[in-house]
């Protein structure tokens, strides 16, 4: 799925140029688990954006076929109408140059390329715009503000989850590779050096979420008659349970971190939090393909 892959190449960025950082300006941030985590989490980078290049192939015959049926032959009448003459068209440009950036970008920083970070920092904001633009943002009234904001809520959704997931698979099991008397003080000092990011991607998701909300849902009533309505709400029950369980890992497991069974509880209660935040995206994956409520109200 192409939304999660997205998620996880945002989550190997923020680790990479906010947490780590954070933890290596702390006082016993080794620079060892640095070096192991972020060599890491660009593997699980260069995964994502193969996955997401696969993605952008199936969905170029998948949209072919919608557009102009399974039996009609490719052309170049075809692809041109598909690909340069429609707003898919230039979203799907935009998602094959970032996949090309990102890849390039991946091998350009195991070569120790200092400029490589920023280029698939590029290539990773234009995949999250080229979702926005085969989505409902590019039928609104006004389609640059909605696709700005779409854009802003899926890097905040995907800079929270992102980074708690490369969080729990990548730089909390370096960590505990660590000598024992230490291992445990560098899993809260990363939890301590990622508290702010997700807590800063998680209020830009929440805010950009609400506005696109109260664009996409025209009446109160349409929450619960229409199928996009009923979706959002089953999305909104489930980020309740993911919001829910940060903040008691926040609130209540950061501040007892530094031993062996709050590492435990930590591990536990993030699990649940990452499993509830990926049936978010899996629900928000199934409303970019549900029609609005105006839409079905449309003659």
């Amino acid at each position: 799925m192409q939304l999660v892959a997205v998620t996880v190449l945002l989550g190997v960025l923020a680790l990479r140029l906010v947490v780590l950082p954070r933890f290596g300006r702390q006082d016993g941030g080794p620079g060892d688990i640095i070096a192991t985590a972020g060599p890491r989490a660009l593997g699980w980078a260069r995964a994502a954006i193969g996955a997401i290049g696969i993605a952008t192939v199936l969905r170029l015959a998948a949209q072919h076929a919608a557009m102009f049926g399974t039996e009609e032959h490719w052309s170049r009448a075809t692809i041109g109408a598909l690909l340069l003459q429609s707003g898919w068209g230039r979203g799907w440009w935009l998602a094959l140059a970032g996949v090309l950036a990102g890849w390039w970008a991946t091998g350009a920083v195991a070569r120790r390329r200092g400029f490589a970070w920023p280029v698939l920092a590029a290539g990773a904001v234009a995949l999250v715009v080229s979702l926005s633009l085969s989505g409902h943002p590019v039928a609104a009234e006004r389609p640059v503000l909605a696709v700005a904001i779409d854009a802003l809520h899926v890097i905040g959704a995907g800079g929270w989850v992102g980074s708690l997931a490369m969080l729990i698979v990548v730089a909390v099991p370096v960590a505990m590779r660590s000598a024992e008397a230490e291992r445990h003080g560098h899993v809260a000092r990363l939890v301590t050096a990622f508290s702010p990011t997700a807590l800063g991607f998680a209020g830009l998701a929440a805010l950009t979420g609400t506005l696109a909300a109260w664009r996409n849902i025209d009446t109160l009533a349409a929450l619960w008659s229409s199928g996009y309505g009923q979706r959002l709400l089953a999305k909104l029950a489930m980020l309740s349970v993911a919001a829910g369980t940060g903040a008691y890992n926040w609130k209540r497991v950061l501040p007892a971190l530094g031993t062996a069974p709050a590492t435990r509880r930590l591990r536990g209660s993030a699990t649940i939090e990452l499993v509830a935040a990926l049936v978010v995206l899996v629900i928000t994956a199934v409303l970019v393909a549900t029609p609005l409520p105006a839409e079905i109200a449309k003659p």
